[in-house]
């Protein structure tokens, strides 16, 4: 039995979720409310000791962070391959999959700073008190502390994004080279992973990924976008992504969809 607990369009939680509808894979779906701090839950967290999504639970047995998750998703079920039968190849998808883990640092300031800040200056410094208490991981819950005491400077934020454009100049030249998917001829763990990032982007920054500056990305994106999983997994309109609540409390400031 396989159940997933996400958070719908969250930038971790659609790169799982893709993978199970490329595999054809019928699981739980266990929507997750960050708005509501069911993340930190004491249920949650004995699955997921970081309080993050998505954590995906196998006959009793969870595996946690998106990266893992989904390797682990093709060795449990290796049919249809996500993993390149070139080793060539299938370096590539790693790294790709693995620079996708990396870079989403970044991502998630960009996006805090985006997203979120201006929500957090609505609150009381009570209410502040609570939130970085409920926060367990160390590095996430300064990440808080920052949005709390005037958000990343234009300079933190500059480098983030210039640490972002860098990767996806990358891509466009590994597509030049060896397209049309980011391991090669193969569709790929590394496509799903960096889809969930380039979507991010397409979110926050749509202008710094305009076809002239990146064509072969965006040639790369729309024809991702034709497979009927990738269609369901970064669609509003499903069972799997509610609408978001509309809500001030300190209960509404949790991750979401980062």
């Amino acid at each position: 039995m396989l159940e997933l607990y996400h958070s719908g369009l969250t930038t971790c939680s659609k790169q799982v979720r893709h993978c199970l509808r490329e595999k054809g894979l019928k699981y739980e779906s266990k929507y997750v409310e960050l708005w509501r701090y069911e993340n930190l839950s004491p249920d949650y967290l004995k699955l997921n000791p970081n309080g993050v999504v998505p954590t995906l639970v196998h006959d009793g047995t969870p595996v946690i962070n998106s990266f893992c998750i989904n390797e682990y998703i093709e060795d449990a079920f290796p049919e249809p391959p996500l993993r390149p039968a070139d080793a060539t190849e299938r370096a590539r998808m790693r790294y790709w999959a693995w620079t996708a883990d990396e870079i989403h640092l970044q991502l998630a300031r960009l996006t805090h700073a985006r997203l979120l800040h201006a929500r957090v200056k609505d609150l009381s410094p009570q209410d502040h008190a609570i939130m970085l208490k409920s926060t367990p991981v160390p590095e996430k819950r300064d990440r808080w502390r920052v949005l709390t005491q005037g958000g990343y400077s234009d300079e933190q934020l500059a480098t983030a994004l210039d640490n972002v454009l860098f990767v996806f100049g990358r891509m466009e030249r590994e597509l030049s080279e060896r397209g049309p998917w980011l391991a090669g001829r193969t569709f790929s763990l590394g496509d799903i992973s960096m889809l969930a990032i380039v979507h991010r982007i397409f979110e926050l920054y749509p202008d710094r990924l305009d076809r002239k500056a990146f064509p072969r990305v965006n040639d790369w994106w729309d024809r991702a976008m034709q497979r009927p999983a990738a269609k369901y997994a970064y669609s509003d309109g499903t069972d799997e992504v509610p609408p978001r609540p509309p809500t001030k409390s300190v209960a509404g400031i949790s991750e979401y969809r980062v």
